[in-house]
């Protein structure tokens, strides 16, 4: 669970600084997710084999809910972007 929410924070973190002192504004805030998943698969080899495993299995299932919303709002936008399209060719 620390690990976790620690993942979650160090990611917060890090975009907020490329925001910060790159100038590089966040795109998605999936992208904070993602980060935080890529952290924690990376810190489960400090971890005994069973919680490892149960870490990646873990960090998967938030990947693959991460994906789908974020296909799921692609999709939505994608939508949007064509239903403004069509209100403007109508004119």
């Amino acid at each position: 669970m620390q690990l976790g929410i620690a993942a979650v924070c160090w990611a917060i973190w890090k975009a907020r600084n490329r925001t910060c002192f790159e100038g590089k504004l966040l795109s998605n805030p999936i992208s904070i997710i993602c980060h935080a998943c890529a952290l924690m698969k990376y810190w489960a080899g400090l971890f005994k084999e069973v919680d490892k495993e149960t870490l990646e299995n873990g960090v998967n299932t938030m990947l693959k809910i991460a994906t789908s919303l974020l296909a799921k709002r692609n999709r939505e936008g994608e939508l949007l972007m064509k239903d403004n399209d069509d209100d403007n060719q109508e004119e």
